[in-house]
């Protein structure tokens, strides 16, 4: 925001309109107020305009603000050069509307522009006009390669010896400076980029002059950049030089080009205007999405230098409190749960290890079914080649012959064996092939039918073999 030093004797100017305001409607409510006397009243009605008189002011840069501060005069002078319908004061800009001959003047503006839709409209032909110290036209700079600096700490001239009113001079033979010979800046902030014509310039004492305007051409259009908007302000404009460089600045925006006449609208804009539209841009979609996308900057860039506002603080603060309700309440209300030693916890089962472990795991409601399969096969096969005293275990048709010719198995649980012998190697095959969803088809009642199968087969070669060792042992006895 632009900053300026009022006089003592524009202040009091300022307060004897304020009271001569509150007198005349002392006046007329006097009546009103019983046993008040219209000076009491005044002195209300002044205190009110002193504490509420910052809602009602105008902002800052206000096109029809006629305060100190306001840029009514501006827009009146440029009325003046080039009349009521060339020149457009405007809250709202519709970048899609800009025509190649039209221009935009921006004062100090306070949302992020549009730089990719504002160049668009340069190099088709149009002027942009940016007059900015600490607003948000950083942006529209930045997309050109413009940076900001400060102005020299000691300028060589300056007004009533305030280094913030330095003032600036022509830098080169811009059109918008050959009738100025000096300008009073306030605050203003410089500008630098290697390839942009110097136009305007503070020159330091012992130290580099800084520039502080800039021009360019940009395509068919131009670019001229100013690092101060207070230079157009109402009570700005009453420094001849200040009052010649606004009426320029109209002239420029509205002069013709190597191409053509420049018979378009002049739109100025200040402070937090809107943007609607794109430029250049045919597709509703792209330009939704881009002034979406637009709206999106803004908010974060606000976040950035305002943090957030006070209702969402308030919320937030509001919610973190609640949080913490809610979490001490359930943490303090929460009874406690002896937890048991660890050394004195069950095992279980499947970590003992041995046999039992073994058994466990393979029983476990998670284990293949192919696993039991494979111990069922695994005891059949080592048990019957014990009865027949096989050092090792034989193949499946070896192991069935010797069942059947020491007749530790009849004909029916030869045959039985082989059958439980192949569905067995069957599920052998299918484990080291290593194909799971076979394996995941064994139930768990063929598992327990096999096995009854298993334990008929081996109760019946036990019995076998028990009444053949009896037999032996009375054939061989003595009579």
């Amino acid at each position: 925001m632009a900053r300026i030093v009022v006089t003592g004797e524009a202040r009091g100017k300022v307060t004897a309109r304020v009271i001569a305001l509150a007198h005349r409607v002392a006046a007329a409510v006097g009546s009103l107020v019983a046993g008040a006397s219209p000076r009491s009243v005044a002195w209300g009605v002044w205190a009110a305009a002193v504490f509420f008189s910052p809602l009602a002011a105008a902002s800052p840069f206000d096109l029809d603000g006629h305060d100190w501060e306001g840029c009514s005069d501006f827009v009146r002078l440029a009325h003046e050069e080039l009349g009521d319908p060339r020149v457009v004061p405007t809250a709202s800009l519709d970048l899609g509307a800009l025509r190649p001959e039209d221009s935009v003047i921006a004062l100090h503006p306070e949302k992020a522009l549009d730089a990719g839709s504002l160049a668009r409209f340069m190099r088709a032909g149009g002027r942009v006009v940016l007059l900015d110290d600490y607003g948000t036209g950083d942006g529209l700079l930045e997309h050109f390669g413009l940076e900001r600096l400060p102005i020299p700490r000691h300028p060589e001239e300056t007004l009533r010896g305030n280094p913030s009113l330095a003032l600036a001079e022509p830098a080169g033979a811009h059109p918008v400076v050959t009738e100025v010979t000096r300008i009073v800046t306030n605050h203003a902030t410089g500008l630098r980029h290697p390839e942009l014509s110097p136009v305007l310039k503070i020159r330091g004492h012992d130290e580099p002059d800084v520039l502080v305007a800039v021009a360019g051409a940009v395509g068919r259009g131009r670019l001229l950049a100013v690092g101060d908007p207070s230079i157009v302000m109402n009570s700005m404009l009453r420094y001849p030089g200040n009052k010649a460089f606004a009426r320029a600045l109209v002239r420029y925006a509205a002069a013709d080009d190597v191409w053509g006449k420049r018979l378009g609208k002049i739109y100025v804009v200040s402070g937090a205007f809107d943007q609607r539209g794109v430029y250049g841009e045919d597709s509703e979609l792209l330009s939704g999405w881009n002034e979406r996308t637009r709206a999106l900057a803004e908010a974060l860039r606000a976040f950035r230098s305002e943090g957030l506002p006070p209702w969402l603080s308030y919320a937030a603060a509001v919610l973190v409190g609640l949080a913490v309700v809610v979490w001490v309440g359930s943490n303090a209300g929460r009874t406690h749960k002896a937890i048991a030693p660890r050394f004195t916890r069950a095992i279980p089962l499947a970590a003992h290890g041995g046999v039992a472990g073994h058994a466990a795991v393979i029983a476990s409601p998670r284990a293949p079914r192919a696993l039991a399969m494979l111990e069922l096969k695994n005891a059949l096969e080592e048990e019957l080649a014990a009865m027949l005293g096989m050092e090792k275990v034989p193949g499946h048709e070896v192991l069935a012959h010797r069942a059947a010719d020491t007749g530790l198995l009849d004909k029916e649980g030869v045959h039985e064996l082989r059958r439980i012998l192949l569905r067995m190697a069957s599920v052998e095959t299918m484990v080291l092939s290593r194909r799971g969803a076979a394996m995941q088809k064994i139930a768990d009642g063929e598992v327990v039918e096999v096995a009854k199968k298993i334990r008929g087969l081996l109760e019946m070669a036990r019995a076998r073999a028990q009444g053949a060792a009896g037999r032996a042992a009375a054939e061989g006895a003595p009579s």
